[in-house]
């Protein structure tokens, strides 16, 4: 059970960690590619081959998805104020994310599903 008045503290922690890694990625990925002077698809599949490279992609998809459900969450309790509605605003997003990270980390680790 969580402390009272702590409820809000938990996803704010999330959204500063995530929204810093974010950052800290998009910085790395920038100077990485600079190094090129056309960065085309072949040197894309180079750079994502590293595992460093490739785990640091997979943990930012899923830190830009979860940044997103909280500030989506947090605006829909907020502004929505029919439980009906509200639950299913919360249903749509979640799926669209939960769609979005399986696309993304399946087109990343090129999986085939026959």
């Amino acid at each position: 059970m969580s402390a009272p008045g702590l409820q809000g503290l938990r996803p704010w922690i999330v959204q500063r960690i995530s929204a810093a890694f974010i950052a800290v990625f998009i910085l790395y990925f920038t100077i990485c590619i600079a190094q090129f002077e056309v960065f085309d698809f072949d040197h894309w599949q180079q750079w994502l081959a590293l595992p460093f490279n490739n785990m640091a992609m997979a943990l930012f998809i899923v830190a830009v998805l979860w940044h997103a459900w909280i500030g989506v969450r947090d605006v829909i309790l907020d502004y929505v104020h029919p439980v009906v509605l509200r639950m299913f605003l919360f249903t749509l997003v979640m799926s669209v994310l939960v769609g979005s990270g399986l696309w993304g980390l399946r087109a990343l680790f090129n999986l085939h599903v026959a």
